[in-house]
C-alpha cells in the first residue's frame, strides 16, 4: 500500500503516517509540504490513497481539488483538514473527495475511516446532518469495513443495547452481568469508537443505518 500525504505541518504529517501505519504496517508514505510538491509526487506514484489538507501553501481552491481527484481517479481522495464550516464541507465532497476528515476526529475513528475507505466507501462528517459512514459498493458488501470493525461481540452487544436506551443497571440484566463489569465494556466501547460520551455512539450506531450490530 502506498499512501500520499500532503500538509504543511510535520505534526500532522508525522500522525498521519502512524495512523496509515496502523491500517497497514507494511504502508509506504510519501509526504508532500505544498500543493506544487503534491502535483510533483503524483508523477512518482501509483499511489492507493492520497490525503491533502486545503490550507497548505499553493493551493488556491477547489478547482485544483477536485483536479487531483480526477488526476489520480480510481484512487480516493481524502481531505483532512481543520475546516469547520459545513458549507465548505460540503463543496469539498461534492468535488469528488471520498472523506472528508476533520483534524478533531479521534485517531482511533480516523484508522477506522481510512478502512472504509479503502475498501471503496466514503465518509461524511456528522455535523452536515448526514449519514457518517456511507455504504462501500456492491463487491465490497461481503464486509463492508466500519467504525466497529475491531470491537469484541461483547461490546456490540452492549452497544445494541445502549443504542435502544437501556441504562447500565438494564443492560447487566439483559446480558446477565454485575454493573462493574457493563460499566468495563461501555469504556472499552467508548474508547474503541474514538468518542467521549454515550450519545456519541449511540449516534455512530443511528448513522451507520444498521438495526443490529450482532
Amino acid at each position: 500500500m502506498q499512501v500520499l500525504i500532503a500538509d504543511d505541518h510535520s505534526i500532522v504529517r508525522s500522525g498521519l503516517t502512524h495512523l496509515v501505519g496502523e491500517l497497514d504496517e507494511q504502508a509506504g508514505v510519501t509526504a508532500a509540504t505544498s500543493f506544487g510538491q503534491l502535483t510533483q509526487l503524483l508523477d512518482q506514484g501509483p499511489y492507493d490513497l492520497v490525503i491533502m489538507d486545503l490550507r497548505m501553501p499553493g493551493l488556491g481552491g477547489l478547482d485544483e481539488v477536485e483536479a487531483v481527484v480526477k488526476r489520480v481517479a480510481p484512487v480516493p481522495v481524502v481531505v483532512f483538514s481543520m475546516i469547520d464550516s459545513p458549507d465548505e464541507m460540503r463543496a469539498v465532497l461534492s468535488r469528488g473527495v471520498r472523506a472528508f476528515i476533520p483534524k478533531s476526529t479521534d485517531d482511533v475513528l480516523v484508522v477506522n475511516i481510512l478502512r472504509l475507505v479503502m475498501a471503496g466507501g466514503s465518509y461524511v462528517p456528522p455535523v452536515l446532518g448526514m449519514p457518517g459512514i456511507a455504504q462501500a459498493p456492491a463487491a465490497a458488501k461481503a464486509h463492508e469495513p466500519s467504525v466497529f470493525d475491531g470491537m469484541t461481540r461483547r461490546q456490540l452487544e452492549v452497544l445494541d443495547l445502549l443504542a435502544q436506551g437501556l441504562s447500565n443497571q438494564e443492560i447487566g440484566e439483559r446480558l446477565g452481568l454485575n454493573l462493574s463489569t457493563v460499566k468495563t465494556h461501555v469504556t472499552g466501547v467508548l474508547k474503541a469508537l474514538g468518542v467521549g460520551s454515550r450519545t456519541q455512539a449511540v449516534l455512530l450506531v443511528k448513522e451507520s443505518g444498521r438495526d443490529r450490530l450482532v
